[in-house]
């Protein structure tokens, strides 16, 4: 299915699922009539309905600055802030209850480049990550100059822009006055025989300001999802959101660091092992494959260096598995490292058909489970999986290594 379609629905639902320990919630002034304040000081509060097997009602906010364009955006006690810069960047602040996360992004010669820092509390401990990223591009990144525009790009929406792919299809009242009605059909290939319909209405105010925008999907004759926007007031920006705005305004320095803080957290909820620095984190678990091959063939990456086991629960039907080994952790250490490493040997001679309980105590002890896949999330977001090497610097600088790859483990732990 076309990643547009899916990514567009999805941001609608819930925005960007990152956090922080308290949490901004801008509420504007109940108001209904149209403030007179100047431009550069006029907050566009806009409810959201998304309406598919269940309806969800939001909040966004346009503002537009003189250096860029604001939306944020409200939903399920977290909020999200995109600024567009005029030169260029682009700066996303993303937060909740429990994690927040600010990130620039900005063009290089044929690159896309991100500074991160990320916040967050992982089994009771606090952490916060700061990292810098380039990849390879060809295209810039994309660009805004109206409320429209901004929603299909923070929707990840294919259609039309402000100044083309619109027709002019009537008007309608709204208690602001008249507004001319626009309209748009975007049809995007899926697979052979099957299209995204994507059927597009705005309502634009005398003075240029959206009313209305509403995005409808269907496949064929069934609607999927309709996502609309209906301006609610018009305010000023307050002190509360001004500091979010100061914030927002301000980019990610090109820095790495909070290994030390991952490894803490990392040394709670796993199983420690003492050596020399570099650390190697892994992330593991025992019905994985790939799992196996690291520990059976290529163990000796991380002999002599401090290592910290971490239960990533992939298959949940190796959880039991997992909480006998962490009880021959508690009760003799030193087996623990023989006994992974026998498992995986008859995990790839049997084709992964082992009876654990030859092996492991008969006992389980509690692991966590959750905090373990939490700080997998946060250092490898979508791409989470097994194995998985973080290995930290005594700096506080570190390197993810995800999937099985012996060769990049082996650079990271020389340094």
């Amino acid at each position: 299915m076309n990643k547009n379609v899916l990514i567009g629905v999805a941001l609608a639902v819930v925005a960007i699922a990152v956090a922080i320990a308290t949490i901004f919630v801008y509420k504007p002034p109940q108001q209904s009539n149209i403030s007179t304040t100047s431009p550069s000081e006029k907050v566009y509060v806009y409810s959201v309905k998304l309406e598919s097997a269940q309806i969800l009602q939001m909040l966004a906010y346009y503002i537009p600055l003189k250096d860029g364009l604001v939306y944020g955006q409200i939903a399920n006690q977290s909020a999200t802030y995109f600024f567009l810069k005029n030169n260029g960047i682009i700066n996303i602040i993303a937060q909740s209850q429990d994690r927040y996360q600010k990130l620039t992004y900005y063009g290089k010669l044929l690159e896309i480049c991100v500074n991160s820092t990320t916040s967050a509390t992982i089994a009771g401990e606090h952490l916060t990550i700061v990292n810098h990223q380039c990849t390879p591009s060809a295209s810039p990144l994309p660009t805004a100059k109206s409320f429209d525009e901004l929603v299909l790009l923070i929707q990840g929406l294919p259609g039309p822009t402000s100044t083309g792919g619109w027709k002019r299809s009537g008007v309608s009242q709204t208690p602001y006055g008249q507004a001319t009605v626009y309209s748009n059909t975007t049809e995007v290939p899926i697979m052979a025989g099957l299209s995204a319909i994507l059927n597009y209405e705005k309502q634009v105010l005398q003075d240029g300001t959206i009313y209305l925008l509403k995005i409808q999907l269907a496949y064929g004759t069934n609607v999927a999802a309709t996502l609309t926007y209906t301006l609610k007031n018009i305010t000023k920006i307050t002190p509360d959101l001004k500091k979010v705005l100061d914030n927002l305004s301000r980019d990610v320095s090109a820095e790495r660091g909070g290994g030390l803080d991952i490894l803490k957290v990392a040394q709670k909820i796993g199983m420690s092992f003492d050596g020399k620095w570099p650390a190697a984190i892994v992330f593991f678990d025992l019905q994985c494959p790939y799992c196996a091959r690291l520990f059976v063939y290529n163990y000796t990456l991380f002999e002599g260096h401090k290592l910290v086991l971490v239960d990533l629960i992939v298959h949940s039907e190796a959880l039991p598995a997992h909480e006998s080994l962490r009880c021959l952790y508690q009760s003799s250490p030193a087996s623990v490292i023989p006994t992974l490493r026998e498992l995986y040997n008859r995990t790839l001679a049997l084709h992964g058909n082992i009876n654990y309980t030859s092996i492991l105590p008969q006992s389980r002890c509690p692991i966590d489970a959750k905090a373990g896949m939490e700080l997998a999330s946060l250092l490898a977001g979508q791409n989470v999986g097994t194995p998985m090497v973080v290995v930290v610097y005594p700096n506080g600088t570190y390197a993810t290594i995800v999937g099985y790859d012996p060769a990049s483990i082996a650079k990271a732990l020389k340094g």
